[in-house]
């Protein structure tokens, strides 16, 4: 006789993440004429928001976040008050928008084209990556 066991497999495909370390931690990016943006999402759901319009002027806000099924949903937006000293104006509203291979979409108003935005630490080992390529060229190069 010949018996074989049915076995279910799970979806190889994992869950969506809710974990506030899906998101938590430094965002950098960049936009059109030289704007700068800047998050710093922390794993207790509050976070900063600071945009550099290329003038060396703040627009910045805290704000509450939450990881809905690796989606970055904003629950409440906190403008920063103004500072003339540290040239900082309030952010009143921004729309964060998750990108693909973990990146981040910032709008914060219709005439801005927005920001792009990555994980420091991706941007980092991006970077240690680039230049180990490029060391190992050179150094073939100099073999010649």
């Amino acid at each position: 006789m010949f018996f074989a066991w049915l076995v279910t497999a799970d979806a190889l495909t994992p869950l969506p993440d809710n974990s506030p370390s899906f998101f938590s931690g430094e965002w950098a990016g960049t936009g059109e004429q030289g704007t700068y943006c800047y998050l710093n999402l922390s794993a207790d759901g509050w976070g900063w928001v600071l945009i550099d319009g290329g003038a060396g002027d703040w627009l910045g806000a805290r704000m509450q976040w939450r990881n809905r099924q690796q989606a970055l949903q904003v629950e409440k937006i906190i403008p920063l008050p103004t500072s003339t000293q540290l040239r900082v104006m309030p952010l009143g509203k921004f729309v964060l928008g998750s990108g693909f291979n973990q990146s981040l979409m910032l709008t914060w108003n219709e005439q801005s084209g927005g920001c792009q935005l990555q994980k420091i630490e991706t941007t980092a080992r991006h970077l240690i990556r680039a230049r180990s390529a490029i060391e190992s060229l050179l150094q073939r190069e100099r073999m010649r």
